[in-house]
């Protein structure tokens, strides 16, 4: 019987773990960039986030994993605008276009309306990943009014990107 990938919170244990993913990541792709990447976290100060996350309404990360491997990432995390939490997710090229990002943010979604504190989740997204806006207009993000904006990948090149964001309904009695 084979393995199926598992979407769930990751373990403080597996912070090392996720420190290469995320790592791995960045270096796979020209679209996902880490807010901190100049501050390099050590194991040790990752299992210590991984474990508030856990208990907070406005923070989320999730994982997916294959037995041990951890293959991609899903976050949520509060904006400056406090009641908004703004999506990131990334998987790793070998597992890319198997439904494994659709599997992360559609969990963090249900997460965001079942358990968090927050009133919309929205995402910046770059034109030119068009699975990805695709992807974010199935899961019911829609574009904001917000006019398209210029971001900087990892590479220093400029690209167009919008904003989506993901209405959360409060919950009826």
């Amino acid at each position: 019987m084979s393995e199926e990938v598992a979407i769930r919170l990751p373990e403080a244990t597996e912070s090392a773990a996720l420190l290469t993913l995320l790592e791995q990541l960045q270096g796979e792709s020209d679209t996902f960039v880490l807010a901190d990447a100049a501050d390099r976290m050590t194991a040790a100060q990752e299992a210590e986030q991984l474990r508030q996350i856990q208990h907070s309404s406005r923070h989320l990360l999730l994982v997916a994993s294959l037995g041990r491997e951890l293959l991609g990432v899903c976050s949520i995390s509060p904006t400056t605008q406090g009641h908004v939490g703004e999506l990131g997710v990334a998987v790793l090229q070998n597992y890319w276009h198997q439904g494994i990002g659709t599997a992360l943010v559609d969990e963090a979604l249900y997460w965001a309306e079942t358990a968090s504190s927050l009133d919309a989740v929205g995402l910046t997204v770059q034109t030119r990943n068009v699975a990805a806006v695709k992807l974010y207009e199935k899961l019911g993000f829609e574009r904001t009014d917000m006019p398209t904006e210029t971001v900087t990948t990892a590479e220093g090149e400029q690209v167009t990107a919008v904003q989506m964001v993901f209405p959360i309904q409060p919950a009826s009695d």
